[in-house]
């Protein structure tokens, strides 16, 4: 079958294998280019698909710019950084990865960080790193935690829920959740946000972001969380009141955060980072870790979410043929 080729910009080069690369070009004018917010408002007109990460937020400034913009491919499963309502108005197809559970039922990159996350915070190996390379060797120091015994909350108990919850399980935890959905079946108690985070000493947030979930872990929910827990999210920033997790920490009230997303990562302003009340925090403590968004970002997950995008878009396509 012969495809009528669709002129695709690939914002995001380096993530693309020469597999991957191939394959788009076989039914695209591919061309790629580590774009910023100013490249796009210049040239987007000049495309009919994008091809992007979580690097850019697609924002309304840039689609009033894409005359000819028929798709949005994101290989993700969060939509957050893209303008979902503006992009529909305009006729724009968003092609994502949301909502694709039997695929994504064999991705753990996400869930492995989590537990990577716990475990850097419970047996301090971030801060007894750096007291080795600062020539100083003092076991004292680290007296950590062990897991066995202790309550894992998962507030989400979907695809990555369910897989944390299984580490917990293989490291003896005892594992509360807690979901929208109360009728979900699981050997876990399912009990209520406020009952799971004043029990639990370590808290792991897997639930999307939307209009529902917007600061859905407010301060007053926050302020239920037990004294001495560790509080985990890979999800999204925007899902938590970080100004409050703040002060969680900053009082010792929270004894350790681990953090892969920031609620101003999509913000698009260049000194966000700089001004994060929590990054700043963690520039002088070592009980909290920050990760750039890496949770899905393993080679592996990586080439099975761009080659499954690609298909997934190349079957949306196929009937424009020549």
């Amino acid at each position: 079958m012969t495809y009528r080729k669709l002129k695709l910009l690939n914002t995001e080069p380096s993530r693309l294998s020469e597999n991957s690369r191939n394959k788009l070009s076989k039914f695209t004018f591919l061309d790629e280019y580590e774009a910023d917010k100013n490249y796009l408002i210049k040239n987007i007109d000049k495309y009919e698909a994008l091809l992007i990460g979580l690097r850019l937020k697609i924002d309304t400034n840039i689609l009033k710019k894409a005359k000819n913009l028929k798709y949005i491919i994101s290989p993700t499963t969060g939509l957050n950084h893209i303008d979902i309502e503006y992009a529909l108005i305009k006729g724009i197809k968003i092609i994502s990865l949301k909502d694709e559970i039997e695929f994504l039922e064999n991705i753990t990159a996400t869930a492995e960080l989590t537990w990577g996350l716990i475990l850097s915070l419970v047996r301090k190996i971030n801060e007894a790193n750096k007291s080795v390379i600062n020539n100083k060797w003092n076991r004292d120091l680290f007296k950590g935690l062990e897991l066995k015994g202790l309550t894992l909350g998962i507030i989400g108990y979907g695809r990555l829920g369910s897989m944390v919850a299984k580490y917990g399980d293989a490291f003896d935890m005892k594992v509360v959740v807690n979901d929208i959905k109360t009728n979900i079946i699981s050997k876990y108690n399912q009990i209520t946000t406020d009952e799971l985070l004043r029990i639990s000493d370590i808290i792991s947030l897997h639930i999307p972001s939307n209009k529902n979930n917007i600061n859905f872990l407010n301060k007053n929910k926050l302020s239920k969380i037990k004294k001495g827990s560790i509080f985990i999210n890979t999800s999204r920033g925007d899902i938590v009141d970080e100004d409050f997790l703040y002060e969680l920490l900053k009082s010792n009230h929270l004894a350790g955060l681990g953090l892969d997303v920031l609620s101003d990562e999509f913000s698009g302003k260049k000194d966000w980072l700089e001004k994060n009340k929590l990054k700043k925090f963690a520039e002088k403590n070592e009980n909290i870790i920050i990760t750039p968004h890496i949770g899905g970002l393993t080679h592996q997950s990586v080439e099975k979410a761009n080659n499954f995008i690609i298909d997934k878009f190349k079957n949306f396509v196929k009937d424009k043929t020549i």
